[in-house]
């Protein structure tokens, strides 16, 4: 495991969401104060506001593709946004072959009423597909 990922781990453990450890433990990468990234996240937690949607481990990762490739410039949206778009949905593939599963009540629940994947485990996937993916 990458020591990114055992960060992110340790940030869940002391009360961040699955989305704001991984997105937080890249904030010296993308330029972005790690208070902010852990603001913009807090709304992704249990799969976004509790609705068991898609894995906020995941999500904190799309979100880092976004600091990654967009220059914020409206005007070069079709760039970027193609570049980020396509970064997350081959992270989003990455993550289902290793975490079994991308919904967090699936990922919780799906095996038989088991986890396919623990929490720490989804983070530290993530993060470390943040890694690969992005060369972070």
């Amino acid at each position: 495991m990458s020591e990114r990922a055992e960060m992110a781990v340790a940030k869940h453990r002391n009360g961040y969401n699955c989305c704001q450890a991984v997105a937080c433990v890249f904030a010296d990468e993308v330029g972005i104060d790690e208070s902010l990234l852990y603001k913009m996240g807090e709304g992704f937690g249990g799969g976004m506001g509790t609705a068991q949607g898609v894995c906020g481990a995941i999500s904190g990762a799309a979100m880092i593709a976004g600091l990654v490739y967009s220059d914020g410039n409206i005007e070069h949206a079709g760039q970027t946004k193609a570049r980020t778009t396509r970064a997350a949905g081959i992270m989003q593939k990455k993550f289902i072959e290793r975490a079994k599963r991308l919904i967090c009540r699936d990922i919780k629940t799906g095996n038989e009423g088991k986890a396919f994947t623990s929490c720490a485990d989804c983070i530290r996937i993530a993060t470390e597909i943040v890694e690969e993916e992005l060369g972070l």
